[in-house]
């Protein structure tokens, strides 16, 4: 246990931006941490005075955090694209065009607004915004609508290296600096990542061009994988030809074969697993961040079933159709849908790009004179892009294919940062996590194409303060009304490499609601807690609920005292982020901290 009070083993973290909190008598372990907490009982919680007593004390005593969800009414906000045949923004529709269900009953649009870049740029600039437009209206409680109702837009261009070819990859890389050029702009920020076998954040959230430039290029100097699944596919098309070539049809080539085939199959649904990892792990990166998010995702393709064209071409070659009903325990259908499940849960769009281009499905084939015949090729190559056409479709988001001109891909990208109908109704709370079916029809334009997020995720507010400390292990919070503080102690050695780090947590008492109880003053926080190494790995977020009890004569004496905890990390040698959230139940305030750990190497 930690003591209270001065200690020349504590330095308090300098920089106001990096902060921490947490609490409990608790372990959890993973591959790279262990989070050790325990708690300073009694009256020694309240000793350590509070720096900021003399001053006067804010206006709202408990400080308070923006969610939607505070209140047990709030409004669902739908982005709506609207596109007429040939692919070109509708933006003269009213609110009586549209019909909302949610759950397959209507809901009434509470508030109604277009979007447009014209729109977008006026608020900014402090200009009027064109007249004749319906204008987005303010949610209800606002008096005026102010710049706080253009969200902020997240774009991440996400290079899945693994899943493509250098040369595929690179053209789209290299149509994208007009694309760059035109959008990164306020309200705008890019970051961009790379993924092949693990992601790599080459740059963070930014508004500077040559920043992404200089990622971007980065990305083109890298290896794509894809070439190496191709080979290992060319491999086994390669065993199919020669025994159909030389009438070797035997049981024994059959097996080698069969087992090649299988082979392959399991390990390419074994990186599918990475693969798709990778990005709900990014998608939850996301999660806390407010405004509109959009992930640029560009491969030569997922399998939805792994090997899908091995399994045809098997089954061609040896008249084994039984091949074909063995394929679906290949079937990664199910981790598609929980990736695209996650996404609209943290209202996230997939842009798709299949850098591919115009490909021939049975080129290889034909120069290999491999059994591939055209059918089984073609099935292939819709294996590979039918999930990027799923991952858009199913986010409201787009995709782009069989082209080698991703110019119109890209503008569509950027025109739905700023083009948009925003639909929104009431919901009534029900305090829980729950998952509601939209759709959104235009029963008077028939040939208009509509696009949207399909499911909308209720979130209970402690769903939501989590999201808000796994997105505190990517980016700095600055959300910090509680006054949460930290001490790191003086680290010390618990294994080969791994080192015991004391932490000292504390926050103003008078922050947090203490409602008499008997002869007592009792309040609640529930605590969160997450880090994140160097490496990218992240520990679960530990979630913890703690009572705090001041006797009613320290009453008046602890308002002005902080309450200290105390925690202990088991951490590994190297760099890592840890981010808490507190939350108080009663008042329904949340406060936010993360801090940077050097663990000595």
């Amino acid at each position: 246990m930690i003591p209270s009070g001065s200690d020349k083993r504590w330095s308090t973290i300098p920089d106001p931006e990096f902060r921490l909190d947490s609490s409990w008598r608790w372990i959890v372990k993973t591959k790279w941490i262990t989070i050790i907490l325990a708690l300073c009982l009694g009256a020694s919680v309240v000793l350590a005075q509070d720096d900021e007593t003399t001053q006067p004390a804010p206006q709202d005593a408990v400080g308070g955090l923006p969610f939607a969800g505070e209140v047990d009414v709030t409004v669902v906000t739908v982005n709506v694209y609207v596109t007429n045949k040939q692919g070109l923004a509708v933006s003269d529709l009213t609110a009586d065009d549209f019909v909302l269900t949610q759950d397959g009953t209507p809901r009434p649009i509470s508030n109604f607004g277009l979007f447009t870049d014209e729109v977008y740029r006026s608020y900014y600039s402090g200009q009027q915004p064109p007249t004749g437009q319906p204008t987005p209206t303010p949610v209800p409680g606002t008096e005026t609508l102010s710049k706080d109702s253009f969200r902020p837009v997240y774009v991440v261009l996400y290079f899945d290296n693994a899943n493509s070819r250098s040369l595929d990859r690179n053209r789209l890389i290299t149509q994208m600096r007009t694309f760059v050029r035109e959008t990164l702009q306020p309200p705008v920020q890019m970051m961009v990542i790379s993924y092949n076998k693990s992601y790599d954040v080459l740059q963070t959230f930014t508004d500077d061009q040559r920043e992404i430039y200089n990622a971007l290029r980065e990305v083109k100097m890298m290896t794509g994988g894809r070439t190496e699944t191709d080979n290992a596919r060319k491999d086994i098309l390669r065993q199919f030809s020669d025994s159909q070539r030389n009438s070797q049809q035997d049981v024994g080539s059959m097996n080698r074969a069969h087992g090649m085939m299988i082979g392959f199959a399991e390990e390419e649904a074994n990186d599918l697993q990475f693969t798709l990892g990778a990005l709900r792990d990014t998608v939850t990166m996301l999660s806390g961040l407010p405004g509109k998010k959009v992930i640029v995702y560009a491969s030569n393709g997922l399998p939805m079933i792994a090997g899908l064209d091995l399994f045809y071409a098997y089954a061609n070659t040896y008249h084994e159709s039984s091949a074909i009903t063995e394929s679906a325990r290949y079937n990664m259908n199910r981790h598609f849908n929980s990736l695209v499940s996650n996404a609209n849960a943290q209202d996230i769009s997939f842009y798709t790009f299949g850098v591919g281009g115009l490909e021939n499905p049975t080129l290889s084939s034909a120069e290999l004179g491999t059994a591939q015949d055209s059918m089984s090729a073609s099935i292939g190559m819709q294996n590979y892009l039918d999930p990027l056409r799923f991952m858009a479709d199913s986010t409201g988001g787009a995709c782009t294919v069989n082209t080698n001109d991703f110019t119109a891909g890209l503008e569509k990208v950027g025109q739905d940062f700023f083009t948009y109908y925003s639909l929104g109704y009431t919901l009534h709370q029900s305090g829980l996590d729950k998952v509601h079916r939209i759709k959104v029809e235009l029963p008077n334009h028939p040939d208009y194409r509509v696009r949207y997020r399909q499911r909308f995720v209720e979130k209970s507010l402690e769903s939501r303060v989590q999201d808000k400390v796994v997105t505190g292990l990517m980016f700095p919070l600055d959300d910090n009304p509680m006054q949460i503080m930290i001490e790191i102690g003086s680290q010390g050695p618990a294994g080969e490499t791994r080192w015991m780090v004391p932490f000292k947590l504390s926050f103003p008492l008078r922050r947090v609601a203490l409602l008499p109880t008997g002869e007592d003053y009792v309040g609640n926080v529930t605590l969160f807690l997450a880090a994140r190494n160097s490496k990218g790995d992240r520990s679960d977020v530990v979630r913890q609920n703690h009572e705090i009890r001041v006797k009613a004569a320290d009453y008046d004496d602890a308002q002005l005292r902080r309450y200290t905890i105390t925690a202990n990390l088991l951490m590994e040698e190297g760099s890592h982020n840890v981010a808490v959230g507190i939350l108080d139940p009663v008042t329904r305030n949340a406060s936010f901290s993360t801090t940077k750990v050097t663990v000595r190497e």
